[in-house]
């Protein structure tokens, strides 16, 4: 069983796409900020069930509190730096797979010579797939402005186990703060 979770989990980040998206304030001096606080419940979730659940968002606030508190920042429940806010949305989108080609050939042939003809008619595969998109923001509790705001998505698999969905929010937020702050 531990075999199959490490193969849905690599080909769960094999099929991860790699683009983070960052916006931030560039007259923001992020050297000024050093404690933060998480939201324990999200801005803004799906209703889909997957992703809408307590277990899911427990994962999110841990692993940023984890990342966070390693980059040098400490968690501070009264009068933070920093207020971290997160949502969790799913994004449907279509995938193609090209398969390769079938060639149809006709011909003829003498004694020392052949003709033919062919032609290719490409065989492709449409799926859709879901995208777990994790937006991070962050936002000074001082001016109570967004300064920071990264997000990236990840295949959502059907069939996943507590441990894929731990190792997908893990990866998701070390990805998306992996720039963060600034410099």
């Amino acid at each position: 069983m531990r075999i199959i979770n490490i193969i849905v989990v690599a080909l769960m980040l094999s099929a991860c796409t790699s683009m983070v998206n960052v916006d931030y304030d560039k007259n923001t001096n992020f050297n000024l900020y050093k404690t933060y606080r998480v939201d324990n419940k999200p801005v803004r979730v799906t209703g889909d069930t997957r992703i809408n659940s307590p277990f899911m968002q427990q994962r999110v606030v841990s692993e940023l509190q984890a990342v966070l508190t390693g980059k040098g920042f400490e968690n501070l429940n009264n009068k933070p730096d920093l207020d971290i806010k997160y949502f969790l949305d799913i994004k449907h989108d279509i995938e193609t797979h090209d398969s390769g080609m079938v060639s149809i050939g006709i011909g003829t042939s003498s004694r020392h010579s052949a003709i033919g003809f062919g032609f290719n008619v490409p065989i492709g595969e449409t799926t859709s797939i879901d995208l777990l998109v994790l937006t991070i923001d962050v936002v000074s509790t001082k001016s109570k402005e967004l300064i920071w705001r990264g997000s990236l998505g990840y295949h959502l698999y059907e069939g996943a186990t507590p441990e894929t969905y731990t190792k997908l929010v893990k990866d998701l937020v070390a990805e998306i703060l992996k720039e963060f702050p600034p410099k």
